[in-house]
């Protein structure tokens, strides 16, 4: 019965670190679109080149380059956005972030 329980679990496994990837590009989706409208905007392409990339183990929301981080953490005064857009939006979302894990996790734990 042990065996019969250990291979049930390993093929659990299998499927949760299969799935893991999609499941996080889906719930850094979410928090990259409630990051867009608090981003500053100037001429749009610190909006327009952020994206959403798998990385290996996950995903991550990016803002390239340097001008990124300095909108970020820098004392500025944004006309249209804020600093500590990434942040806060990740904060902010964190009680819907974990809804998305649990829905797609118990999506695969379901099947």
């Amino acid at each position: 019965m042990t065996d019969n329980f250990s291979a049930h679990l390993d093929e659990l496994d299998a499927k949760l670190d299969a799935a893991l990837p999609a499941i996080a590009f889906k719930a850094m989706t979410h928090v990259h679109q409630t990051a867009l409208p608090k981003t500053p905007l100037e001429s749009g392409d610190l909006r327009g080149g952020s994206s959403v990339e798998n990385i290996p183990g996950g995903a991550r929301v990016l803002y390239p380059g340097p001008y990124a981080r300095y909108q970020e953490y820098g004392i500025l005064r944004h006309e249209v956005g804020q600093r500590l857009y990434l942040t806060s939006a990740l904060l902010e979302e964190a009680p819907k972030v974990i809804e998305i894990i649990d829905a797609e996790v118990q999506k695969v734990v379901g099947s």
